[in-house]
């Protein structure tokens, strides 16, 4: 949804980066292929979503059934996180709750509750899981500290797990680890620094990893299949994706100031 004064922002893919052949991004608007961008081929539109109306330091973002839900670090190990609707009105807000920074939150279809990432250079990776349902409150606290500092997470849903990012600190170099709901490790890659880490989801079989103004598109094994740079200003801060077929499916978050943008394929 395109609000007043700010206008919509087109640009060419970036070349392919180490992939040798067309790959689609299941269940988000991105493609991939070996091939230079061609006249026929995609661009993106950045479409502001909403202005977040809220001014503390906003972090991981989240998407489900037509809510939003941002993460904010509120100090001493605490973070607030608010559910918005499309418009950006807030619809939900919890107490402080002990999720560190709140660095990155991704939702499980199949119960809605919220994986919340602390992220953070020095420190170490946890996952708390928060049920939405009446007052919100973490029920369980999952514990990759083994694995290092600077956490992100996503919810696999097509295999009901997890994929947690850590690394030593905020410059890697970094682990993705394939997780079951326990922590429990079923396969990692290791990834070199792309930019500061700000947000990750899953979408389908495909990794989407966000740092500074880019979006970097990975296979599970961690081959980059594409890297989307953004024409924005701020800070780049936490990835959303819609399920196939609602619409919009890739979402992402800037702060200084707060607001959420959409991006949409462009096909020429």
């Amino acid at each position: 949804m395109q609000k007043p004064g700010l206008g919509e922002v087109a640009l060419t893919r970036r070349g392919v980066l180490g992939h040798a052949g067309a790959a689609t991004l299941a269940g988000a608007a991105v493609l991939a292929g070996a091939r230079p961008a061609a006249a026929d081929g995609p661009s993106y539109t950045f479409d502001l979503v909403f202005n977040v109306p809220h001014t503390d330091n906003m972090q991981g973002l989240a998407y489900a059934r037509g809510r939003f839900y941002v993460g904010f670090d509120v100090g001493g190990g605490n973070g607030v996180i608010r559910e918005y609707d499309r418009d950006g009105t807030t619809l939900k807000e919890s107490a402080p709750l002990a999720v560190g920074h709140a660095a990155e939150i991704s939702v499980r279809d199949r119960d809605g509750r919220l994986y919340v990432a602390t992220g953070g250079g020095t420190n170490p990776t946890k996952v708390n899981v928060v049920d939405w349902r009446g007052e919100p409150e973490i029920v369980r606290t999952i514990d990759f500290g083994s694995l290092g500092n600077s956490g992100l997470v996503a919810v696999d849903n097509r295999r009901d797990g997890l994929l947690v990012h850590a690394g030593p600190g905020d410059l890697g170099p970094f682990v993705f680890a394939f997780t079951d709901l326990k922590g429990n490790v079923r396969s990692t890659f290791d990834l070199g620094y792309q930019g500061v880490p700000q947000g990750l989801e899953m979408a389908g079989d495909k990794v989407l990893y966000y740092t500074n103004n880019t979006i970097t598109v990975l296979d599970r094994a961690g081959t980059i299949l594409d890297a989307i740079t953004i024409p924005l200003t701020g800070e780049s801060e936490g990835l959303a994706v819609a399920p196939a077929g609602r619409g919009t499916r890739v979402f992402f978050g800037y702060n200084k100031p707060n607001r959420v943008y959409a991006m949409k394929p462009v096909f020429r």
